[in-house]
């Protein structure tokens, strides 16, 4: 059986999201003002600073360490933080047109479906029930949950075992040549590469461009 692990934002979710506005870390602030009564610029720049003192311990952090730290409180309320911070900074949210006919189409087919996703599990597993896709996903891997992340190859191996694979029937989809297609590619799986809005600028030519359902199952049925 084929196996198909897809990245998620800009593969098969259209997500915008902005960090960096003012009235993004007043909104927080207030929001958060009687846990603690940081100014707004206070508190994006202890976030920033907790999550730099994260990153030298591990290649890819959880949030809810930076959000424990940040508000003095237990997983619990940081998982209420995170569904604030991530609600506040998006824009838009939304998938690709066709993803969903082309999971179910997949599904249906008998091949397994599988996430890889470099992300933080706080965001990502309400977003994907949020969206009415995580039924079609046999398993998740997102990096929060693995202290690694794409393009580190040890990321691929280590969901690969997880959910007992073999690497020869695996195929990956993504929009990031770098951290999707070089390391897929170095391990022997499968690649096809989808070119989104949201794909970094990258000088290739192997790629479906745009999200074409029909094309990408072309492509997955000629493995």
């Amino acid at each position: 059986m084929k196996n198909i692990m897809f990245d998620l934002y800009g593969t098969l979710i259209d997500i915008k999201t902005d960090e960096e506005s003012l009235i993004f870390w007043k909104g927080l602030a207030k929001k958060w003002r009687k846990y603690h009564s940081y100014t707004p610029i206070e508190l994006k720049n202890q976030y920033k600073k907790i999550c730099f003192h994260l990153n030298q311990k591990k290649e890819e952090i959880n949030l809810l360490d930076a959000f424990g730290e940040l508000l003095h409180v237990d997983d619990n309320l940081a998982k209420k933080f995170a569904k604030d911070f991530r609600r506040y900074s998006t824009t838009y949210l939304r998938l690709y047109s066709g993803v969903k006919a082309m999971l179910k189409n997949l599904k249906k087919k008998g091949y397994g479906l599988y996430v890889l996703s470099n992300a933080q599990a706080s965001f990502t597993m309400p977003e994907l029930k949020k969206l009415k896709i995580l039924k079609y996903f046999t398993g998740v891997a997102i990096s929060s949950e693995y202290e690694i992340k794409k393009p580190n190859e040890n990321f691929f191996l280590k969901a690969i075992e997880k959910f007992n694979l073999s690497i020869s029937t695996v195929v990956m989809i993504g929009n990031d040549y770098e951290c999707d297609m070089i390391p897929a590619k170095k391990l022997g799986i499968k690649t096809i590469f989808i070119q989104s809005n949201l794909t970094p600028k990258h000088d290739v030519k192997d790629y479906v461009l745009g999200f074409n359902k029909k094309e990408i199952i072309n492509e997955i049925e000629k493995f």
